[in-house]
């Protein structure tokens, strides 16, 4: 099992999106398991990788992650109804969009169901794009579950169990007083 970490699992799964910017998933687990770490699945079309992030908190957290053999299309199934994860290039009509959803937001003058509908159709309505240099991109979403993610593939808690090893390993490296 190959393991990537931190700035190598970035410019891999980076290069993978740049070539083909559909039908990505990204979800991460806010119920940190017996370890204290999360877990997350960063799926394509061609693969699914399994990460553990060791804060959810801090602005660069430490991530490392292995590809797992899961089938992408039960991924898809579970999200169908949710915008691809990736960057949509942000026009002045779109920011004029975002500005008035958050303001009927914050003055609570249409529920928040109706507003996550229309930010999900506004999402939704922006192809993802490969992203270039100088230009400005919403990036996401990010699906956030409090389900534990190893219910996408039974060997999930094994391979969870292997990057928690390896995370503890990194963190006692880096950190000597750590545990």
């Amino acid at each position: 099992m190959e393991i990537l970490e931190d700035r190598d699992l970035a410019k891999y799964l980076f290069d993978k999106y740049s070539s083909n910017q559909r039908k990505w998933n990204f979800i991460i687990s806010t119920s940190s398991v017996k370890d204290a770490f999360f877990d997350a699945v960063v799926s394509n079309p061609d693969e699914v990788w399994q990460l553990k992030i060791d804060s959810l908190y801090k602005p660069n957290p430490l991530v490392m992650g292995t590809k797992t053999t899961t089938d992408s299309t039960i991924i898809e199934k579970k999200l169908e109804n949710t915008s691809q994860f990736g960057y949509r290039k942000l026009e002045s009509d779109v920011l004029k969009n975002l500005r008035t959803l958050s303001e009927e937001e914050n003055s609570n003058s249409s529920n928040s169901m109706d507003v996550n509908f229309r930010l999900n159709s506004l999402l939704s309505s922006l192809d993802p794009v490969k992203p270039i240099k100088g230009h400005n991109y919403l990036y996401g979403p990010f699906i956030f579950t409090k389900k534990r993610i190893a219910t996408f593939h039974n060997k999930q808690d094994e391979i969870s169990e292997k990057l928690s090893y390896r995370m503890h390993e990194n963190i006692r490296r880096k950190y000597s007083s750590y545990g």
